[in-house]
């Protein structure tokens, strides 16, 4: 594997690239708009995957034609949060595997972590929760309030800025699994690590622009030494 500076600050996804929820962010979206609106949406037009909990909501009321303020969205976030704590209470999260040993041994190493998802920050850290990697993070760009994956990618590098983590972009990696957390790191300048541990696999990943693409954590000690930790 091609090694180069080494990377400060690497910045994970949580779905489909640290753990595997089954589904339930999708089932406590449901509930949690279903909490505010009276009725249930199975939301079959809506594709989860990559997604963002903002642009989800925004997809809802688009398409039905409902008009929430920001008051009445963060109420909805808040429902999803209670139903998915819920959810994991009777069917935890599951680990991607290999996904804590490279998290342990960046920590070890130096690198600061954080996170770059589509969740909003209260069900972000209730599926790391879940499966006990919730620790390793202390900031992160979230869904909460914005659609944009880019944008939240962005969001992470203000929470950075302000803890005092000095890091230029190419010190910086991102780690995700689908062409979405690809695109977004692209478009910001940032390389990143596609892992096809989701939906998406290896040749998709590399399509998107990712400067690595893998099948899984397999090989921990080379992703180590091509982040420039050894």
């Amino acid at each position: 594997m091609k090694t180069w500076r080494r990377k400060k600050v690497v910045l994970f996804d949580i779905d489909g690239t640290l753990l595997d929820t089954h589904g339930h962010g999708r089932e406590a979206f449901i509930r949690g708009l279903a909490k505010l609106t009276g009725e249930r949406d199975e939301l079959e037009y809506i594709a989860f995957a990559g997604n963002t909990d903002r642009n989800v909501l925004d997809q809802v009321m688009a398409r039905r034609g409902l008009r929430f303020g920001e008051s009445e969205i963060q109420q909805v976030f808040r429902h999803v949060a209670e139903e998915l704590k819920g959810l994991l209470a009777k069917h935890p999260a599951r680990e991607i595997n290999g996904a804590r040993r490279l998290l342990s041994a960046l920590a070890e190493s130096g690198a600061q972590l954080g996170l770059v998802t589509g969740n909003i920050r209260d069900c972000a850290f209730l599926k790391l929760g879940s499966v006990g990697l919730a620790d390793f993070f202390s900031f992160g760009g979230f869904g909460d309030h914005h659609a944009d994956r880019a944008e939240i990618a962005r969001a992470a590098l203000g929470e950075m800025k302000q803890m005092g983590v000095v890091a230029e972009l190419d010190e910086v990696c991102l780690v995700g699994d689908t062409p979405y957390d690809v695109q977004a790191g692209v478009a910001l300048g940032i390389p990143v690590l596609g892992v096809a541990t989701g939906r998406h696999d290896v040749g998709i990943l590399r399509e998107a622009g990712a400067a690595l693409a893998v099948a899984d954590y397999g090989d921990v000690p080379g992703l180590l030494g091509w982040l420039g930790h050894r």
